[in-house]
């Protein structure tokens, strides 16, 4: 589905850098819009890791707490979470205007859209509530597991080759869409000069709040890692990019240690993530 003019503003950009991090008057309009339109609603089913068999429909079931505002579900997103906990948009698979006064339920057809992709595996559903006074609201659903349907065994038995127990349960838990982008693979960054850490987070992502930015660095002989430092800490919303400045004074330099990332961020349905860096050098 496209974006309107409103889910722009609603979904807009924010680049925050840290460690002396502002809030910007632009993020200030948006939580405030986004907590005025959006507050209360929630999209209860499917549920966690819930599994269902290629070709049934499934259940969306969007809640929400009454008030003033009019709202309308009128679009439903499917995303496929492939190798590499790579996203993959799949298109719309839902459209019509179904009145929300406290709880909405739909049953939607994915086998269209999804009809490319090998099972087991896992998707999630981004729902469109409009207000007719504000901006819309983009609720994300949690994973959920398609498996193929059964066959028949020569004894009569139905069995299937595999029931979802195979796929990442770092996924089904939100922890996907969030990549470190700097310093990039081999890169060498110079001692005791400040580089960026550069974070990239996928508008489809369940991880919303950043905590922590912690530096390690690995024993290229051993492969041992040893954590270094924490390189920042707080609790940062963030919509696209984040971005930090460190430094790493020449005494602690070593040509037999390679270094890296370790993120950590809360998603929106309270599952804490790890995310890591790419492997990069320090030079003199």
């Amino acid at each position: 589905m496209k974006f309107s003019i409103a889910a722009t503003f609603a979904l807009g950009f924010l680049a925050v850098t840290a460690p002396f991090v502002s809030a910007d008057s632009l993020s200030d309009e948006i939580d405030a819009a986004t907590k005025k339109f959006c507050g209360g609603l929630a999209l209860t089913a499917p549920t966690k890791s819930q599994t269902f068999t290629e070709g049934s429909k499934i259940k969306l079931t969007v809640t929400r707490k009454p008030n003033s505002e009019s709202k309308v579900i009128n679009a439903v997103d499917i995303y496929h979470i492939g190798s590499g906990n790579k996203l993959t948009y799949l298109g719309t698979t839902w459209t019509g205007k179904y009145k929300l006064n406290s709880k909405a339920t739909i049953s939607v057809d994915i086998s269209k859209k999804a009809k490319n992709i090998k099972l087991p595996a896992q998707f999630e559903f981004r729902t469109w509530v409009h207000n007719n006074a504000g901006p819309d609201c983009t609720l994300m659903s949690k994973v959920f597991k398609v498996v193929p349907k059964s066959h028949k065994n020569d004894d009569g038995t139905d069995s299937i080759e595999d029931d979802g127990s195979s796929l990442d349960p770092n996924v089904d838990n939100g922890c996907f869409g969030v990549s470190v982008d700097k310093p990039s693979s081999g890169e060498k960054v110079k001692a005791s000069e400040a580089y960026t850490v550069s974070l990239t987070r996928d508008s489809a992502s369940h991880v919303e709040d950043f905590k922590s930015i912690e530096l390690y660095k690995i024993d290229l002989q051993t492969k041992e890692s040893t954590k270094v430092k924490d390189s920042w800490t707080g609790d940062e919303h963030v919509r696209a990019i984040f971005n930090v400045k460190d430094t790493l004074p020449a005494s602690d330099i070593s040509n037999q240690y390679a270094y890296y990332y370790k993120v950590t961020a809360d998603t929106q349905h309270n599952e804490t993530c790890s995310f890591h860096g790419h492997a990069f050098y320090v030079s003199n």
